[in-house]
């Protein structure tokens, strides 16, 4: 393949799948955790950075705290006017990182001659629509709070097919430092598109990220520009679907952290 096809494979890469499918994440009202105490978080679905737009189907997500290295569900609720999913944890221990974890296992969604439409292929073409294309989009989000130097839980590995691994403490950020994160896909080192953005750089448009690189085997490094909430998001599309039910099966996953 010629440079030129690559180049213009990579343009299209980055105006197309930011904007195919709401990103998933993690928000919390406060940052204050307290041992024993219920703290009340939020999943969100839209594409503006943790600005909600829709709420997701609650069978399709679950959300809670991670212990021993294990994702401890909580209740979901869907908050319709607020346009999000809430649900609270009980963190057990504060002397580390606590970390958040929500995943969406995504349905099969179909551009079909009678427009988009959920459902499997086989189950739509029985339908008599003519399915031009069908996807399936599974996302990842981690949120880490209560970060401290010296502190390991932040960098703990949940074997999510497509994972942000945090390299630097957070808590040892500050704005002009970097942000090394590794990041695998099924396992291996990904190379590929990481998009990073923080609360508040952009409110009016969307798929709008403050910064942009590609990992290289596995790792990234991206250039914190300011204090506040930042996530950081990969993606990996075109992955082999199921024979009847999806074409592709596509992953996002996103990481989010405070810079002090």
């Amino acid at each position: 393949m010629s440079k030129r096809i690559i180049a213009i494979a990579l343009v299209l890469s980055l105006l197309v799948l930011p904007a195919s499918a709401h990103e998933l994440t993690i928000k919390a009202s406060s940052n204050e955790m307290k041992e024993g105490q219920a703290f009340h978080a939020t999943v969100q679905s839209a594409h503006k950075f943790i600005i909600p737009e829709e709420v997701e189907i609650l069978s399709r997500v679950k959300a809670g705290i991670i212990e021993d290295g294990k994702l401890i569900e909580s209740e979901l609720k869907a908050n319709d006017p607020e346009l999000c999913i809430d649900f609270s944890v009980t963190p057990k221990d504060l002397s580390g990182s606590v970390m958040l974890v929500a995943i969406k296992d995504g349905e099969s969604w179909c551009v079909t001659n009678e427009g988009g439409k959920s459902g499997a292929r086989k189950d739509l073409e029985a339908q008599g629509l003519k399915v031009l294309s069908a996807n399936k989009y599974d996302k990842y989000a981690k949120a880490i709070f209560n970060t401290s130097k010296g502190d390991k839980n932040f960098s703990q590995v949940l074997g999510h097919p497509l994972e942000l691994i945090p390299i630097t403490n957070p808590a040892d950020l500050k704005a002009g430092d970097y942000f090394d994160v590794k990041i695998l896909l099924n396992g291996q080192p990904y190379t590929g598109p990481v998009w990073a953005t923080y609360d508040g750089f952009v409110k009016e448009y969307e798929n709008s990220y403050a910064y942009y690189t590609e990992a290289e085997n596995g790792i990234a490094h991206v250039k914190i520009t300011a204090p506040g909430w930042w996530g950081v998001r990969a993606a990996q599309s075109g992955l082999p679907g199921v024979q009847g039910d999806y074409d592709n099966l596509n992953l996002r996953a996103f990481v989010l952290f405070e810079v002090k």
